[in-house]
Order: C-alpha cells, then sequence, then structure tokens
C-alpha cells in the first residue's frame, strides 16, 4: 500500500494524517492530504475515531503506534460497517463519481452514505432498475429513490444508501448526480437524463463500460 503522509505535527504541533492507497493507483494522490491541511490550517483539530465525509464515503481517523492519525474507510461487504485501514475504495468511488457527473457536463453533488434513499420492494429482485433524485431539505435524506424499472409495487421505505450500495453496488457510479436526474439501468442500456440533456451508453463509451461492470 502507498502512504501519503501530511506534515502537520511540523507545522502546527498536530497529528499527522496518513492515508493509503493500494499500488494499483500508481502515485500522485498527495492531493487527497489537502483537505486536512486546509481545515488545520484554519484551526480545526482532528482526534481519533473522527468521522470525515470524502466524497460520499465517510472515512474514520484512527491513531497508529507512533500518534499519527491513519485513515480508515468502510468495507462493502456487510452491514453495518465494518473497517479497513486505507481509502482505496474512497479514491475510487470518487474519481468514479465525479467521471460520471462530468459525462453529463454537471457538477457533483455528492450525498453521505449515511443519508437515506427511498427504496420500493421490488427494487432488490428487479434486474433492471430506474433510480430518480429529488431536491431534499431533510439532512438525512438524500433526494434519492430507488425503484424497478418496471414498477409492480408502489410502497417504499428509507434505507441507508450505505446498505443499498452493499446490496447492489450498480448505484454507486450515479449517487452524486444532481437533483432533477432520472438513471435507467438496464440489461442491454444505462440512460441518464437531466433536464433537456441526455447519454445513453448506446453511444457514451464510459456509460458503455458501466453496464458492462453492472451486469457482471
Amino acid at each position: 500500500m502507498n502512504e501519503y503522509r501530511s506534515n502537520l505535527r511540523e507545522r502546527y504541533s498536530h497529528p499527522d494524517i496518513v492515508v493509503g492507497v493500494a499500488p494499483e493507483f500508481g502515485s500522485g494522490f498527495e492531493w487527497l492530504l489537502s483537505y486536512f491541511d486546509g481545515e488545520v490550517a484554519a484551526g480545526t483539530v482532528f482526534h481519533e475515531n473522527q468521522l470525515v465525509q470524502i466524497g460520499w464515503m465517510m472515512v474514520m481517523l484512527r491513531a497508529d503506534h507512533h500518534g499519527d492519525l491513519e485513515v480508515w474507510e468502510p468495507r462493502f461487504d456487510s452491514v453495518p460497517i465494518s473497517w479497513v485501514r486505507g481509502a482505496t475504495t474512497t479514491l475510487r468511488h470518487l474519481m468514479l463519481q465525479r467521471e460520471t457527473c462530468a459525462q453529463l457536463g454537471t457538477d457533483p453533488a455528492f450525498p453521505s452514505l449515511r443519508q437515506s434513499g427511498v427504496v420500493s420492494s421490488d427494487f432488490f429482485t428487479s434486474e433492471e432498475f430506474c433510480m430518480e433524485r429529488e431536491t431534499s431539505n431533510e439532512r438525512t435524506d438524500s433526494g434519492w429513490l430507488f425503484k424497478a424499472q418496471e414498477q409492480r409495487s408502489h410502497d417504499g421505505r428509507h434505507r441507508s444508501l450505505f446498505e443499498l450500495a452493499v446490496a447492489r453496488s450498480a448505484v454507486i457510479p450515479f449517487l452524486a448526480l444532481p437533483a432533477g436526474t432520472i438513471v435507467v439501468h438496464g440489461r442491454k442500456r444505462v440512460e441518464i437524463s437531466l433536464g433537456d440533456h441526455r447519454i445513453s451508453s448506446n453511444s457514451n463509451a464510459f456509460l458503455a463500460r458501466l453496464l458492462e461492470r453492472g451486469n457482471q
């Protein structure tokens, strides 16, 4: 694992932040520390077991035997959350969601994995699904609605975005799309629309790769 370490102890007498990233990503991810550098420079003090949002992910800071604060991230294999050292999945999701938004020509509107979405009872049993984001003023509600593409049931209940992502990872690339977005994920096509703008996996190579991955 490649490690990136801040220089906060020397400059601010604050524990250094350590971020581990899988070697498959190569190097050049010092920018992951820029948030922590800016916050500490502004007077923020980070502490052990603190949760910090990066993109839609929540990471936890844990003290190591040097007194530095290591970044730990959620594993996506169980509910409730269990934690693993590093930020590989956090980085992967951040890059993936940013690129999805870029394909649509919009800025990311990251929710938090602790927020909820409204899920119909047939969402998990349908091969094809639809997700639509509404404006929400509630702190715990992401605004996302999840249902089967051919919805047979009109009931729905709130479930955490983390729980949804563990159960159906194909939703993850689209979670940072803004209110007003509709995503239709079929077996042969993915289509995203926002207002008058629409893109499809039929003509968009990035969406075609997402479709292939989601069908695996």
